[in-house]
């Protein structure tokens, strides 16, 4: 029997049962397949929500609270993994002209720094490689990014360094509950005991937790490519009418993404690829002469508001959901565990725990 046992082995549950396990709990992680092998390592990593002043402030508290704790983690994660998470100082650039008036009122009650670029000029003078048709828009120069893959392999290599038990490539079948406690949970070949269960399956917790609580969590596709081009071609994250191209060190340029509701079925789809690799061209025109090397699709665990579900289940005692985290695992993901960890504890929470209740949350 352990304390405590973590259903779900993405970023935001690897994060969780190693922050339980440095603060002295006896967890166990269990994964329906390998340890990162859904929408973690999918994604494009960029530390903030894509236009943040559209989310509402329970995300923003755990984004703006993440961009803060993650200099420190990447630098855990490489000292106990070896593994370089490639946290980078990109910058955001938008070529977008709508909003503006939101963003500029966003930036100054979150004390963020957006600049108003209005000369085509300007734009040149940061992003080379951006469209000439770009006119103005705005300029976040404290983004960061963190490269999926890697952040997985670090934590990997984390679980390893750290002893912290894990089991992959194992449906957890059902949640056991005695008189209104949960006990622990039954895979197909055996029971593991605990008094404390957390659900972290993204896409899939809301299929784990059926029957025992309600939780508005459903799969969102989301379609991405990915060009092999020359390091620094590229420099800044753009971001256009929902589109976005993100450099990575070696050369490789990410372009996405699409939104689709289509259950749990990950088909990339040649009319996918073309409308990414159009739009992105569009942003940086030098993409047009080079090859796509990969497309690929993730399943992010959306919710209604893009609020996710940090909170004790309302009806079972020791039984938590951290789940919903919808396109923002990566950036809310060292705040999210931060806050579902001292509730798992009973410490007094960095935020206000009740925006990301069942009530809340829906």
């Amino acid at each position: 029997m352990c304390d405590c046992i973590v259903i779900g082995g993405g970023v935001i549950g690897l994060l969780t049962a190693r922050e339980l396990h440095k603060s002295g709990v006896d967890v166990l992680l269990i994964e329906r397949g390998p340890l990162g092998g859904e929408s973690s390592w999918a994604g494009g990593g960029i530390i903030s929500p894509l236009y943040p002043w559209r989310y509402s402030d329970a995300v923003n508290t755990l984004a703006q609270t993440s961009k803060i704790l993650y200099p420190d983690l990447v630098t855990q994660l490489m000292d106990e993994s070896g593994v370089d998470c490639e946290l980078l100082s990109s910058g955001l650039l938008i070529a977008d002209e709508a909003e503006i008036e939101k963003a500029l009122s966003w930036s100054k009650q979150w004390s963020v720094d957006i600049q108003h670029i209005t000369e085509q000029q300007a734009f040149q003078t940061i992003e080379p490689a951006v469209s000439s048709e770009v006119k103005q828009g705005l300029w976040m120069p404290d983004i960061k990014q963190v490269r999926n893959p890697k952040i997985v392999n670090a934590l990997k290599g984390s679980f390893e360094f750290l002893r912290i038990a894990c089991l992959e490539h194992t449906p957890v079948l059902d949640i056991i509950i005695q008189s209104g406690q949960v006990t622990g949970v039954r895979t197909k070949d055996r029971e593991f005991s605990a008094e404390k269960v957390i659900v972290a399956g993204g896409a899939w917790s809301a299929g784990l937790i059926k029957g025992v609580q309600k939780i508005d969590v459903e799969p969102v596709k989301g379609q991405m490519i990915m060009f092999k081009g020359e390091p620094d071609l590229v420099h800044r994250i753009v971001l256009s009418q929902g589109y976005y191209i993100i450099p990575r060190r070696d050369g490789h340029v990410l372009a996405g993404s699409t939104l689709e509701k289509t259950g749990f079925d990950k088909t990339t789809t040649q009319n996918a690829l073309q409308e990414l690799r159009d739009n992105a061209v569009a942003l940086i025109p030098a993409l047009a002469d080079l090859a796509i090397e990969r497309q690929w699709a993730g399943l992010r665990p959306g919710t209604e508001n893009g609020i996710p579900y940090i909170c004790p289940a309302e009806e079972v005692r020791g039984l938590y959901v951290h789940a919903g985290h919808y396109r923002n695992g990566i950036v809310l993901g060292p705040a999210s565990v931060q806050l579902m960890v001292e509730l798992v504890l009973g410490k007094a929470p960095f935020c206000d725990a009740s925006l990301y209740t069942m009530a809340a949350t829906h």
